[in-house]
């Protein structure tokens, strides 16, 4: 009988594993600085209607979001949030901590919408208490110096 649980346990075990989600990110502003330009989404609920709209308002814009190596992360209620590189991919956690940490460095209450977008040197460039459109958000960022010269430099413009 114990060498059938054993079995069991052996058998089952990968199962299991391979049935957990992925680990939650622990984000931290500090480890993109340079890097990418971060865009917060945060939002009442997960099904909230602006979240709706805003998901919608990013949809089909994937080549833009990689483009100007700007990662989209989205933060719900109090303890839960995304990442994904762009708006078309599998969404990360984030872990329970990350996300308070955001709330609090962007000062966003849990019941509200924002969206915040932060440039390569870590700071705050545009917020937003309605949904923006994607072309909107783009036009901000292009017209950035760092993304002028980015777009010099790739011959884009």
């Amino acid at each position: 009988m114990l060498r059938i649980h054993l079995v069991l346990i052996l058998v089952l075990m990968p199962i299991v594993t391979m049935a957990t989600p992925a680990d939650s990110i622990d984000f931290r502003l500090e480890d993109h600085r340079w890097e990418h330009r971060l865009l917060f989404v945060f939002a009442p609920s997960d099904t909230s209607e602006t979240l709706v709209q805003q998901d919608k308002a990013f949809a089909d814009h994937d080549a833009g979001f990689r483009d100007r190596e700007l990662l989209l992360l989205t933060v719900t209620r109090s303890d839960r949030g995304t990442h994904r590189t762009v708006p078309g991919a599998d969404p990360q956690p984030l872990t329970e901590a990350a996300t308070r940490r955001l709330r609090e460095r962007f000062d966003v209450a849990p019941g509200a919408f924002r969206v915040v977008l932060v440039g390569k040197d870590g700071t705050e460039k545009r917020r937003d208490a309605e949904p923006v459109t994607a072309r909107s958000l783009f036009d901000t960022i292009d017209a950035m110096p760092m993304r002028q010269r980015e777009m010099r430099e790739s011959g884009g413009g």
